[in-house]
């Protein structure tokens, strides 16, 4: 029997394509990751609707080959601003040595180059856009990154030569952070955060020519951006104020109330801001609990636009000078 693979031994790797087409010759960051694989092939198949002599089906039918990427990992301090601009489509950087990327949503996204190692086992796939970009954490633990993303065709490369390896950086965490929330204003205010998700989905879609069996290329969709905050309550009011629009409403509102939320990570002198002046929050009611311990309240919101300015910003502040 020859020797397995060994599945601790993997990385994967992003870099920004100058244009569709233009396939990255080597990861411009890399790192390794949690969980998830470093590289997904989804083969698309079915039996053929076809009748024949028996009442087994004569054949399958291969339809479809669509290569992506779908993992979980640390959020770094510098890869974090390529998946960043790829989920979100514009940066603008200002500064040097200490560089600011300020990152808003954008009608379109740059095309991306993935690459996955697994023991020696090296693929890439070409003309990859993030369907899906979430940051997540939990006390004080990690803030994990999910990403998974939709590309057009699987390469091979011989090599997995990373520029800038954050696989033994640091990253950010729960602990370095400073967290504001507001469920009726622009202004956001110092709350009790326990744990959190802020998502940004772009509805990737492959578009599928005749002729092929990979897409040709792949497009996004509507963009949207949800949150999740757990908030330890000292007492009900953001809760009434969800319902009926004030802390002393006493019926149900028929208006949407808008909020806003601010957090803020740290990584020695690196940080990461995520900020946004409008978002539609909702929370149940909490539930009792026989073993007691304080009331926790989960806001869930969706992030609109806004009249003027970016309706979600995320600044990253670094030593890595351009996206």
């Amino acid at each position: 029997m020859t020797s397995p693979i060994q599945s601790a031994i993997a990385q994967v790797g992003i870099a920004k394509q100058s244009a569709k087409g233009s396939v990255a010759a080597s990861p411009t960051f890399g790192h390794g990751v949690t969980g998830g694989a470093v590289m997904t092939v989804e083969i698309q198949q079915e039996l053929s609707d076809l009748t024949s002599s028996k009442r087994m089906s004569s054949g399958v039918d291969r339809t479809g080959v669509m290569p992506g990427i779908n993992f979980t990992g640390r959020c770094h301090s510098k890869s974090v601003g390529e998946y960043l601009y790829g989920a979100m489509g514009a940066v603008n950087t200002t500064g040097s040595a200490t560089y600011v990327h300020v990152f808003t949503l954008a009608d379109d996204l740059p095309y991306l180059t993935a690459f996955g190692k697994l023991g020696s086992n090296i693929y890439s796939v070409a003309d990859c856009k993030i369907d899906s970009l979430s940051l997540k954490w939990e006390g004080a633990k990690p803030v994990e990154l999910d990403v998974s993303g939709m590309g057009t065709v699987v390469g091979y490369p011989g090599a997995f030569n990373v520029v800038n390896d954050d696989t033994m950086a640091s990253y950010f965490t729960g602990a370095s952070g400073t967290f504001k929330l507001d469920v009726d204003s622009s202004t956001p205010v110092t709350a009790s955060i326990t744990a959190g998700e802020i998502k940004i989905g772009n509805s990737i879609e492959a578009i599928m020519l005749s002729g092929a069996i990979s897409p040709n290329d792949v497009f996004p969709g509507r963009q949207e951006v949800e949150v999740t905050f757990d908030v330890v309550a000292a007492n009900l009011d953001d809760w009434r104020t969800l319902l009926t629009g004030s802390s002393g409403g006493t019926s149900a509102s028929a208006t949407t109330v808008f909020g806003s939320f601010e957090m803020v990570f740290t990584n020695g002198s690196d940080s990461l801001k995520i900020e946004s002046a409008k978002c539609a929050f909702v929370c149940d009611f909490p539930e009792a609990n026989p073993s007691g311990g304080p009331v926790t309240l989960s806001f869930a919101g969706m992030v609109v636009q806004t009249a003027a300015g970016a309706s979600l910003v995320c600044t990253l502040t670094n030593t890595h000078a351009s996206y």
